[in-house]
């Protein structure tokens, strides 16, 4: 896949991470992406530790975009941010409900000027219900869905995942919709608009433990898939196994030397080893402990089963296996200079540097079709900025 988007415009006026990221991915497979910014910046900038306003979640979500600044609050801000929409295919916004509205670029103002947009909303709980004007943080989306409690276990406590999987899982969900959507358009020549809840997005990746859970009203029940299967400390680091069928498991026990386990009623089958979970991990976790980290990834890979090394980020990303797929790439991103970034899998795209607050503001009003006459006077009334080093 190489510039499937190529004659695609969005406008992205997203701000944090799910919206800018789901416009990123797009911008990753050709799209001609302008990320508008209000005069201070997307607030991702300050979050973070970063440099010139580039912290890690605003490098993260704008690659291969164009950045420029119009303060959406005045009257001849709305009007600019109208005039690049007229002939943009995709408008990407995730604002609480109504703050479009106030501005005066909610979806029907904008279907009005430009029957063929496609109008993608991101909200942390969707735009109807008592919680739609609700603030949404990834900590809070985790905790309402049900994922920190999830993510816990039956011993508990809940544990939120540590990394921002609502915020992510919903820009991969929010690119598909819009893919979706523009495909649609082809046979109806007609836009439409999308919304997109991070609520929702978590509920729809935890599909089969919720099904599992409604099935098995127990409180005390708590979906068992494998046994042994986990992450256990071993005599110097951490290593992750699972058993996935009695064949497997059979080898596992022939690679640690227990096969006596098999005679063992609690462990002998498959629905034995999950009616015992906890006393069988246990008693595996008490073996892994009485040997290296490299002596049982040789053994278990040897016996071909499931396990790994727990990595830290350096040690997967300098991976022979990582190197070979080209998981990786650099970019030369102001102000960090060569940095190393993951690639959107199943593209193969060059990869260009995020934009800075304004970087781009000349360039794409030029391009739209406003003079340069305009474009002074909206900059004398403070209306767009322009990145110094870039005027």
């Amino acid at each position: 896949m190489q510039n499937a988007f190529r004659n695609i415009k969005i406008i992205d006026m997203s701000q944090g991470i799910a919206g800018p990221m789901s416009a990123g991915i797009l911008a990753r497979q050709g799209a001609n992406v302008i990320k508008v910014e209000p005069p201070n910046g997307d607030w991702i900038r300050g979050a973070g530790v970063g440099e010139q306003g580039m912290s890690p979640n605003a490098i993260a979500g704008n690659f291969n975009k164009r950045g420029i600044v119009i303060d959406a609050s005045k009257p001849a801000g709305r009007e600019a941010i109208l005039r690049l929409l007229r002939d943009a295919d995709v408008l990407v916004e995730n604002f609480r409900d109504g703050v479009m509205k106030r501005l005066g670029l909610d979806y029907d103002t904008v279907r009005a000027i430009n029957p063929r947009i496609v109008y993608c909303s991101v909200t942390g709980f969707g735009p109807r219900g008592p919680l739609a004007g609700k603030a949404a943080t990834d900590s809070v989306v985790q905790a309402y869905t049900g994922m920190t409690f999830a993510n816990g276990g039956r011993a508990g406590p809940p544990r939120r995942i540590g990394i921002y999987v609502p915020d992510n899982i919903s820009a991969i969900y929010s690119a598909q919709a819009i893919s979706a959507a523009l495909f649609e358009r082809f046979t109806t020549g007609t836009g439409q608009r999308i919304e997109i809840s991070l609520a929702q997005c978590c509920a729809a990746i935890q599909a089969a433990p919720m099904i599992d859970t409604f099935t098995h009203p127990d409180p005390a029940y708590w979906p068992t898939a494998l046994s042994p299967a986990g992450d256990y400390k071993t005599a110097d680091g951490y290593i992750t196994v699972a058993a996935l069928t009695q064949e497997m498991f059979l080898r596992l026990c022939k690679v640690v030397g227990r096969e006596d386990w098999l005679a063992d009623p609690r462990f002998a089958d498959d629905p034995a080893r999950k009616t015992n979970a906890a006393a069988m991990n246990a008693a595996f976790a008490a073996e892994m402990l009485k040997n290296t980290t490299a002596h049982w990834l040789n053994g278990f890979e040897a016996a071909d089963v499931l396990v790994s090394a727990i990595n830290d980020y350096p040690t997967f990303r300098d991976q022979e296996q990582t190197r070979a797929m080209g998981y990786f790439t650099e970019v030369d991103q102001a102000p960090i200079g060569k940095l190393t970034v993951p690639n959107l899998p199943g593209v193969k795209v060059n990869l260009r540097a995020a934009p800075r607050v304004g970087e781009h503001t000349l360039q794409v009003l030029l391009e739209s079709g406003f003079s340069q006459a305009e474009i002074d006077a909206l900059i004398a009334q403070g209306v767009v900025h322009q990145r110094a080093e870039q005027a």
